[in-house]
């Protein structure tokens, strides 16, 4: 396997590209194979989940003015908060600009 650096990049690059819906599904594939087989893929992926969800509930309009439409699952991981009361913000849509 590669050196570890560049895995946690490459883990890094997909990530990015799964929370910005831009990832295709033959890079989806690659994300999988690596969050399975590495520790330190694991790792980075969810250091940059974290930080995903950070940034959306620091910028997350207060729950009374969130959208009413149901935000769509995460393909990798989504099954974490399955059962889990909403945290009263919704994702935005993919291409939503800022109003």
């Amino acid at each position: 396997m590669a050196d570890d650096s560049t895995v946690r990049e490459r883990v890094q690059e997909l990530t990015s590209a799964l929370v910005d819906e831009q990832i295709t599904d033959d890079e989806m594939t690659l994300l999988e194979n690596l969050l399975l087989s590495d520790d330190q893929a694991r790792k980075r992926y969810i250091d940059c989940m974290q930080l995903h969800a950070d940034l959306m509930l620091h910028y997350a309009k207060p729950a009374a003015a969130a959208s009413t439409k149901g935000s769509a699952k995460s393909p990798v991981l989504g099954f974490l908060n399955a059962g889990m009361p909403p945290l009263g913000f919704d994702f935005p849509p993919a291409g939503a600009t800022k109003s």
